[in-house]
């Protein structure tokens, strides 16, 4: 099943200019993130910076320079609970996880796995939304999906 058509654009909203630019994943050890995340799934460092007591960096995907993740880096007084079962993290409130696009799920879960990545599941597909789906997270349990357009789907 194909995805609807988009809804029509609302240039008149006072909000016309929102747009995606980053998402802030929490972690204790920049160092460590910075590095699982520049050699795990290649992304690419565009700016680092302190901010108090923190260390932060925006990160880009490998061919991606529109969407950045924010890493927020140092002591962690209150950690998220790290679940082992997509059904389970769904029963929590907040934050869920972050999605990126793929040419090919099962193709990049096989490399994630080749690098070490902890994988959680088996790849899916929900027709409603046209997508083939696989989860993993990083060391300190922060969920990423991994999202594969199914063929004939829209947008």
């Amino acid at each position: 099943m194909p995805m609807p058509a988009h809804p029509p654009k609302n240039p008149t909203s006072p909000f016309a200019s929102f747009r995606g630019h980053h998402v802030a994943i929490r972690v204790p050890d920049y160092e460590a993130a910075k590095a699982w995340y520049t050699q795990k799934l290649d992304f690419r460092v565009l700016h680092e910076w302190p901010y108090g007591k923190l260390r932060l960096a925006y990160l880009c995907p490998p061919n991606d320079d529109e969407f950045h993740l924010e890493l927020l880096a140092g002591p962690v007084p209150f950690p998220n609970e790290v679940v082992d079962d997509l059904a389970v993290s769904l029963q929590h409130g907040g934050y869920q996880h972050v999605c990126l696009h793929v040419d090919d799920v099962d193709a990049a879960r096989a490399e994630l796995s080749a690098r070490g990545v902890d994988l959680i599941g088996q790849p899916f597909e929900i027709e409603a939304i046209s997508r083939r789906l696989a989860f993993f997270r990083d060391p300190w349990g922060n969920m990423i999906e991994l999202s594969q357009r199914l063929p004939g789907a829209g947008s």
